[in-house]
């Protein structure tokens, strides 16, 4: 965002014409499609850990819910042992 908002402003983006910052939205644009596969498989590999399925995951893209549901998600203790989902990975203790 910082080197978008200075290349903007550098070639007065803001005060031009169309008055919109295309460098910096197009960089937050290019941010948020690189890392929402990672992000997904990421929570839903959460959710298998607490026992939950992977659909759960919808919740998160829900207005005003989906921050609450990514909150509670990261509060849930895991569950101990293997569950439906598989094995406890190698090295992790509870």
């Amino acid at each position: 965002v910082a080197i978008g908002v200075s290349f903007d402003l550098s070639t007065d983006d803001f005060e031009g014409g169309s008055g919109l910052p295309i460098v910096t939205l197009s960089l937050v644009g290019l941010y948020a499609v690189l890392t929402i596969l990672p992000w997904i498989s990421l929570l839903v590999r959460r959710l298998h850990d607490v026992g939950l399925t992977g659909w759960l995951a919808i919740l998160c893209f829900l207005p005003y819910v989906g921050l609450l549901a990514i909150v509670v998600f990261g509060l849930i203790p895991s569950q101990v042992g293997d569950n439906k989902y598989g094995p406890v990975p190698a090295g992790v203790r509870f």
